[in-house]
């Protein structure tokens, strides 16, 4: 299973449809926050794939959770926007989180810069900004790949095309 992972898109809801345009081979969009209004309706556009999503900070007056667990493919995955858990300090909290509720992957956002690691038995993830990249990094995305093998996560530059 092949699934998109989003965040902090501030207002580019042309960009999120890009970005899941480019990837047609996706079978799940995950959005971590920051315009939930970018996300919302994806699900017309594009009925073949499954959509989760978190609010995060910047997500005024939204009744949706600011965490969700989701199972796919068997494989517990945390969704947040990252803010209630410290990320701009680091991921140790947010890993212990994430060990104690079942996840196998945590992802977050918040920060607008790529991040990709293994700690100790929980893949950590943060696609970065598709709009608004900071610490020089390039706009971003990710992408988690699940296979009977194994899991793979990789958080590729957003190139635009025309």
């Amino acid at each position: 299973m092949k699934i998109l992972v989003l965040s902090d898109s501030h207002g580019r809801r042309d960009l999120v449809q890009k970005c899941i345009q480019q990837h047609p081979d996706t079978e799940a969009v995950l959005f971590l926050g920051d315009v939930l209004s970018d996300i919302k309706g994806m699900d017309q556009l594009f009925p073949e794939k499954q959509f989760f999503f978190v609010k995060g900070n910047c997500d005024y007056g939204s009744e949706e959770p600011t965490e969700r667990l989701v199972t796919l493919q068997g494989t517990g995955i945390l969704l947040t926007h990252g803010h209630a858990h410290g990320v701009k300090y680091g991921v140790n909290a947010l890993v212990g989180y994430s060990r104690k509720i079942g996840a196998k992957i945590a992802l977050f956002g918040h920060t607008h810069v790529p991040y990709n690691q293994y700690h100790d038995g929980i893949y950590v993830l943060n696609p970065g900004s598709l709009t608004l990249p900071r610490d020089f990094s390039k706009p971003s995305y990710g992408l988690i790949e699940i296979t009977p093998r194994g899991i793979l996560t990789n958080t590729p530059d957003f190139i635009q095309y025309r």
